[in-house]
């Protein structure tokens, strides 16, 4: 991408076969709002598995999520659809930022020549993801708080709540890191109308590094996973496993 102007081309595999370039950008889009969507739906999991929602929140929560993948999935085709003439946008686009064509000598393709709706859908879209994200972070605390406070709580209980906690915390920072960071540069970007391609590329490779940078923290705030993977991996760190005795 050559923020701060929705003009980029793709290369790969799709882009040697011959996909659309449009198709290729909506793809992207969508797949890094279902990434930004299963941070969610698992924060949204942990939540109701503390807090043990009641029978309403459990079928709001099916519609609800529902929705969010709805317009994640299909939001972004309504631009993919209005893509400009490529023969009159180039050259117009090369106009206005003379040093593209400086410091980018590969072909050209242009999204939309007036950035300004397909920024503000977009942010508006993360910002509500990322306060619903904040705002679940919140109440599982809440519940861990006030569960932590009841006297009937044995206290091996109340240090796994802690740490339990903690890994939350992790996880949140996590896709605040890697994901959201980035967007923000390039809403930078795009209101300051900045041009830095090395930090273009920078950001996103800082976002396509969240599937595997979101599986190490799983793997190694999480005692289960971290003991399992190492000792499959090579540290034999024998797996903490829940025994049972069955007494006649």
């Amino acid at each position: 991408m050559l923020f701060p102007l929705a003009v980029g081309y793709p290369y790969g595999i799709l882009a040697w076969i011959g996909v659309n370039p449009a198709i290729q950008t909506t793809l992207i889009v969508t797949e890094i709002g279902m990434a930004i969507l299963s941070i969610l739906v698992l924060f949204e999991n942990r939540y109701s598995f503390i807090a043990q929602s009641n029978r309403f929140w459990t079928i709001f929560r099916k519609c609800f999520i529902g929705l969010l993948y709805i317009i994640a999935s299909t939001y972004f085709i309504p631009f993919a659809i209005m893509v400009p003439d490529q023969s009159t946008a180039v050259p117009a686009v090369i106009q206005k930022f003379p040093i593209l064509h400086i410091s980018y000598s590969g072909p050209i393709f242009v999204l939309t020549q007036d950035t300004t709706l397909v920024v503000t859908i977009t942010a508006i879209k993360v910002i509500v993801e990322f306060a619903i994200i904040i705002i679940l972070v919140i109440l599982t605390y809440s519940k861990i708080t006030n569960r932590s406070k009841q006297k009937s709580l044995s206290t091996s209980t109340m240090l796994l709540q802690k740490k339990l906690f903690t890994a939350i915390r992790i996880q949140t920072a996590v896709p605040l890191c890697v994901i959201l960071l980035p967007l923000l540069y390039c809403v930078y970007s795009f209101v300051r109308q900045y041009y830095n391609q090395t930090l273009n590329n920078v950001s996103f490779l800082i976002i396509s590094s969240h599937g595997m940078i979101s599986t190490l923290a799983m793997i190694l705030i999480y005692q289960p996973y971290r003991d399992s993977t190492f000792y499959f991996l090579f540290i034999k760190i024998k797996p903490n496993r829940v025994s049972t005795a069955i007494h006649e």
